[in-house]
């Protein structure tokens, strides 16, 4: 399995006359519990300025975790309170459960405040679909709350910051306890659109197959990858070499240029399959174009069918570090294989541009990938060869059987 992402959550114990502390009581119920590839550890922090702090490092040391979501209650307080900010000072007039007081700054040589690192945005569209009361805070107060926020954003590098929820009778238990899951799953995950664009390539007439590829790129504009099939520029039956090489581009060519300028434009990062020329060599590749982030290039490690009359064996290729996390691409016939789909397991998606030949769809063959597989397949006939466009989002919960034109899936991106 691949490894799993860690999530630490913390609340406070009760203080002040509280017989119970809403936060932990929230918090409580998630520990343990695994979403997918994120683990989730629930800690209960003492309300002490001397040992909050030092269990915090502690829990960060041992737990090592992706990111820290700290959580406290604000018993004047109506909503959740998403805090933008810890402030370096100490004043709270309340002295702690070991009857100590702090006043002053918390680091004399730090700045003014430190910024939370969390995704609030995301947060704060989840609490909203919830239909719980959320608003954003400037201020986490000078008590505890305040100094262990401080405390994470000085000594973790990772997403880090604080939750303030109210008292029980603003927001009963049986509500605060989704809210806080669906904080915390806000922080854990982006929710993501991913297209697979299929389509019955002209064979042979790259430009009338780029026209094509430009317009369903636009169309799937607010998805955040689009994929084309394997060979979507020339069509799957090339008899030649000479032919190829007649086809041929290489990495950053005239295609490249223009589907880079239309990701720029739409905000849609772009794979499609083409003939690579490089030096002499022919290669089976792919390419993704981001909106900002460095291009990525995989040439067909498997060659099946039509390949062998023009196509070099590529090697190597990814797990790619992309604005989507950890990607992984095989081509076709390279799932098949075992030692590929080894490669992608600690693999965020994996993209899968197709030619995909006979009557079963590829499912089989993609569930040794573990992570999610978008799969672009073509459509139409070629050389007596119906193609019946099998793409989709394999391994998910999204629907995964595919069909004609352009389909778009919600994913559910691990972001920690």
């Amino acid at each position: 399995m691949p490894p799993l992402r860690r999530l630490l959550l913390t609340a406070f114990e009760p203080f002040g006359g509280l017989a119970v502390n809403p936060s932990w009581e929230a918090v409580r119920v998630l520990d343990g519990e695994v979403w997918g590839r994120v683990l989730v550890r629930a800690v209960c922090l003492p309300v002490s300025y001397d040992r909050a702090p030092a269990r915090l490092r502690e829990e960060i040391e041992t737990f090592r975790p992706a990111a820290v979501v700290m959580f406290g209650v604000a018993q004047n307080r109506r909503e959740i309170s998403l805090e933008r900010q810890a402030a370096n000072r100490c004043d709270a007039s309340t002295r702690d459960n070991d009857g100590a007081s702090r006043s002053g700054p918390i680091d004399p040589a730090g700045p003014a405040n430190r910024e939370s690192t969390l995704p609030l945005d995301r947060v704060k569209a989840a609490l909203d679909r919830l239909g719980v009361p959320a608003g954003w805070s400037e201020d986490a107060g000078g008590y505890l709350c305040n100094r262990v926020f401080w405390e994470a954003r000085s000594v973790f590098p990772g997403p880090a910051g604080f939750i303030h929820v109210p008292g029980f009778e603003a927001i009963p238990l049986a509500k605060l306890i989704p809210a806080v899951r669906a904080a915390a799953e806000a922080v854990a995950f982006e929710d993501v659109r991913l297209a697979a664009a299929q389509f019955a390539p002209v064979p042979g007439d790259v430009a009338a197959n780029v026209r094509t590829i430009e317009e369903m790129s636009r169309r799937a504009s607010g998805a955040r990858l689009v994929l084309f099939p394997e060979l979507a520029t020339t069509g799957i039956a090339i008899p030649s070499a000479a032919v190829a090489a007649r086809l041929a581009e290489p990495f950053g060519g005239p295609t490249h240029e223009r589907l880079q300028a239309v990701a720029r434009e739409t905000g849609t990062a772009i794979g499609w399959g083409f003939v690579e020329r490089s030096g002499r060599a022919l290669y089976n590749s792919a390419a993704v174009v981001w909106p900002a982030a460095d291009p990525i290039l995989y040439r067909k490690r498997r060659l099946y069918g039509h390949d062998f009359n023009w196509a070099c064996e590529g090697e190597g290729g990814g797990p790619y570090d992309t604005p989507l996390g950890r990607l992984g691409i095989a081509i076709c016939h390279d799932v098949v294989y075992s030692d590929i789909a080894a490669e992608g397991h600690d693999c965020d998606l994996v993209l899968m541009p197709t030619n995909w030949i006979g009557d079963d769809g590829p499912a089989a063959c993609l569930r040794a990938f573990q992570a999610p597989v978008l799969a672009s397949d073509r459509t139409g006939e070629e050389d007596e060869i119906p193609f019946l466009g099998r793409g989709g989002l394999y391994n998910s919960d999204a629907k995964a059987s595919g069909g004609n034109d352009l389909m778009v899936f919600g994913w559910k991106r691990v972001a920690i």
